[in-house]
């Protein structure tokens, strides 16, 4: 975490990609500098949240690594958890950046990289929902522990004993929400622009991440794994193998 006095005069960052997640270039105005990190008047880039970790890309042509959150205040989601809305991202450079205070910036995300979260975020989805259904079907609650979510895989740490047999129905459930599932929708809950319900068909999930538009955007083999993840709990992976789209 950096120093506090380098983000908390800042205003709430934009955040761009909440207009369209396939935008891959914005500009900004730089707020504040010191050695590696920066903070911008608003950004394209994903910042780690919500399990999804962090874009990468450029700002004028220098490598930014890594985004992350500070700041913030809390908001009280419809299924009872809480997010951080209203926080000020900073950007980590690869290298000390050469910017300074009011210039006006170009940035670019890798996209491939924000792609490839996009389609795992959105399978994330899917694993949440088939997951969600298999426990309602076995008289359970579903209860996560957590979640992460990278460029080929994501799972949840769900807070109930799933047994190894039921993996196999869960992979074939999400197989068939990815055919049958129309295109998403994307709404801002009341009182914020920073999270949103994401929904498609019937799925309806409170999120601020970013997910492709349509499920057939997904191409691949998909795969689910559990394992048992601290007492009583199970961790659930699903994976994504584009070779074999």
């Amino acid at each position: 975490m950096i120093d506090a006095a380098l983000w908390s005069s800042c205003p709430p960052t934009k955040q761009l990609y909440h207009h369209d997640p396939y935008a891959t270039t914005g500009t900004a105005t730089v707020l504040q500098v010191s050695d590696r990190y920066a903070i911008f008047d608003q950004s394209v880039f994903y910042a780690e949240s919500g399990g999804q970790v962090a874009d990468q890309g450029t700002v004028n042509g220098q490598r930014v690594i890594d985004v992350q959150k500070a700041g913030g205040r809390p908001f009280q989601l419809p299924n009872g958890e809480v997010a951080t809305i209203e926080a000020v991202f900073y950007h980590e450079f690869e290298e000390p950046c050469a910017l300074t205070v009011g210039e006006q910036v170009s940035m670019e995300i890798d996209w491939e990289r924000r792609l490839h979260h996009m389609q795992m975020h959105t399978l994330a989805h899917f694993l949440f929902h088939a997951t969600g259904e298999y426990l309602q079907s076995q008289g359970l609650t579903r209860s996560t522990r957590g979640c992460h979510i990278s460029d080929s895989s994501a799972r949840f740490d769900f807070s109930c004993a799933i047994p190894t047999d039921a993996v196999p129905g869960i992979q074939e459930r999400i197989v068939e929400l990815l055919a049958d599932s129309p295109e998403a929708r994307v709404d801002p809950l009341p009182g914020t622009q920073d999270v949103f319900v994401w929904r498609s068909g019937d799925l309806e999930i409170p999120c601020g991440g970013t997910h492709v538009r349509h499920p057939k955007e997904i191409q691949g083999t998909v795969t689910v794994r559990r394992r048992t993840k601290g007492k009583g709990g199970t961790r659930l992976y699903i994976e994504l193998d584009r070779n074999a789209a």
